[in-house]
């Protein structure tokens, strides 16, 4: 799993790459919370290069979007594709995320 971020003015992309398991959950949400933590709260998950996301990824995920959502910042998904999709749609939470075709898309909601 790698995980990069580019800063776009209104929000951070966080890109991430591979497999999103409990073995990398741990590591990926401190980089994302000392993100959050360091005042950044608009965030756009960029995870068209995602091939698998356990249920550590989507808890990593949700308590992420509620830590910026307690700070009044937004976290969203951009190019999700559709084997995750499928996932978040199984465990019933497809609604619970913004989902934006693309990263240009979810800067525009901001």
């Amino acid at each position: 799993m790698s995980l990069n971020i580019e800063d776009k003015g209104k929000a951070k992309v966080v890109k991430l790459e591979g497999k999103l398991d409990v073995n990398l959950s741990v590591s990926i949400e401190s980089e994302l919370d000392a993100l959050i933590e360091s005042g950044n709260i608009n965030l756009i998950l960029e995870i068209s290069k995602v091939e698998y996301l356990s249920s550590s990824g989507i808890r990593v995920f949700i308590n992420m979007m509620r830590k910026v959502k307690d700070k009044n910042g937004r976290l969203v998904l951009a190019s999700v594709p559709d084997v995750i999709k499928k996932i978040l749609k199984t465990v019933d939470l497809e609604d619970l995320f913004e989902v934006f075709d693309s990263v240009d898309d979810a800067l525009a909601s901001f």
